[in-house]
């Protein structure tokens, strides 16, 4: 009955105010050209991604786009046909679409000037709905708060195939142009699949049985609809609902932080075992994901809880050498007390490494003494207090040099730690006084080795 009333009344708005109800405009960046904006009437609650069919951006699809934006998503509309073209035209032999659409995430998001970065929620409708699903079974964790697909096909026209991922299988085609894929034994997003009960282009036994063999995915038959979505009444409701079911589950998936740091974009990760340390660690400028997301959870298994600092939603707003330094010292303290555990690691990766050393020279002296070992994972040559949409295209505007403030560091209470394939690393510039530099094979994400990262970190700690 809820849903119906809010359906109803999100309709009634799309007729009293007129098609279309919200703002549009288009912006290109990299392999995305002409991405339609739809900007919602407030502040924007949710970030969704809505992949066109083969036809690129029409009627169903904007009608879509309008539904999200007055349900208080900004939306940004790309055409997939367009994007595959792109894809295909460069060079290597395998395709990650799914960092292409989160590094667009983060340039709409820093281009809008949204108050915080929000997880992107995929929407696709045919080609682009098999693309959604694709994309949150290729992307790590955290990349992408869910997908939703509107007529599921089990098969995606791609010359160029998708890379690999942990979650994305498939099995090519005669003549090699497409593939159809097989379904992941674990999504780590949640996925929604709707789908017309008279659907003659994407077989809906077919997507059925698909998206059955799959945990957790939802499956929703949309009676006496086809693959043709320009008959809005026929599928609206479900539509809304599905987005709403993901939005909310984006939203109470993280615990939030502790009421005296609620201002903080902080993630817990506690342990079962019982080590003498806790860890606070910054992450990179992607957000607490991937790399950061793995080291702590290889920590946590070797009983050393972690606090995660989000350095993507903190750094959304300019900060200070010293402002970073007093919330690095209420983090601390708090935590100290919360966990009972009399000696703290300071981690950090990437734009994280970049603004720690600044920090670490900052503290108090109560707090700086909890500090057992500081340890920088892919250290650079500058580093940036404000997120930019530059940040994203190779220049750090405003950013300050690193080198000043890591030589007044100790090489017996900090460890660099860098891929040797990452030229830009100051870890293997700095002297040998002020930080033990160890290079791991591989380039600024170390090839993946994150239980040989948290290996590392505490066998130098244990080793004091």
């Amino acid at each position: 009955m809820k849903t119906s009333l809010r359906w109803l009344l999100t309709l009634c708005l799309l007729l009293v105010v007129g098609a279309p109800v919200h703002a549009q405009e288009q912006i290109s960046h990299g392999r995305f050209k002409n991405v339609t904006l739809y900007r919602p009437q407030g502040e924007a609650r949710q970030f969704v991604m809505l992949l066109s069919g083969d036809d690129g951006w029409m009627r169903g699809v904007d009608r879509m786009a309008q539904l999200l934006a007055a349900e208080g998503a900004m939306v940004a509309g790309i055409s997939t046909p367009r994007l595959f073209s792109n894809l295909e035209a460069d060079g290597g032999s395998c395709v990650f679409p799914d960092g292409d659409l989160e590094n667009l995430s983060h340039y709409i998001q820093g281009y809008a000037r949204l108050s915080t970065y929000h997880t992107p929620i995929l929407v696709g409708y045919s080609s682009g709905a098999t693309l959604a699903y694709a994309m949150i079974a290729q992307a790590p964790k955290g990349t992408f708060a869910g997908a939703i697909s509107l007529g599921f096909c089990t098969d995606l026209e791609l010359e160029k195939p998708l890379c690999r991922g942990e979650g994305v299988h498939f099995s090519p085609r005669p003549g090699g142009e497409s593939v159809d894929l097989i379904p992941t034994k674990k999504l780590l997003a949640p996925w929604i699949a709707l789908h017309g009960a008279s659907d003659q282009v994407c077989d809906t036994s077919a997507a059925q049985r698909f998206a059955a063999q799959i945990p957790d995915a939802q499956f929703v038959l949309l009676p006496g609809m086809g693959h043709d979505y320009t008959s809005a009444p026929r599928w609206q409701a479900q539509f809304v609902d599905a987005y709403t079911k993901i939005a909310t589950s984006s939203t109470i998936s993280m615990p939030p932080p502790p009421a005296s740091l609620a201002d903080l974009p902080l993630v817990e990760v506690p342990a079962q075992k019982n080590a003498p340390w806790f860890a606070v660690m910054l992450s990179g400028d992607g957000g607490w994901a991937g790399l950061d997301k793995n080291v702590a959870a290889a920590l946590a298994e070797k009983g050393v809880p972690v606090v995660g600092l989000d350095s993507l939603r903190y750094f959304w707003k300019a900060r200070t050498p010293q402002g970073v330094a007093m919330d690095v010292d209420r983090v601390l303290r708090y935590y100290a007390a919360h966990w009972k555990k009399p000696q703290a690691l300071l981690i950090g990766y990437s734009q994280g490494a970049d603004v720690l050393p600044f920090a670490v020279n900052r503290l108090p002296a109560a707090s700086r003494s909890l500090v057992a070992h500081t340890v920088l994972l892919g250290l650079g040559e500058n580093a940036s207090f404000e997120f930019h949409l530059g940040n994203w295209l190779g220049a750090q505007r405003d950013a300050l040099p690193i080198r000043p403030e890591a030589t007044k560091l100790t090489a017996a209470a900090t460890l660099c730690l860098y891929g040797t394939d990452d030229a830009d690393s100051l870890c293997p510039k700095l002297p040998a006084t002020s930080v033990t530099a160890q290079g791991l094979s591989g380039g600024h994400h170390f090839d993946g080795a994150y239980d040989k990262l948290a290996e590392l970190i505490l066998h130098r700690v244990t080793a004091q």
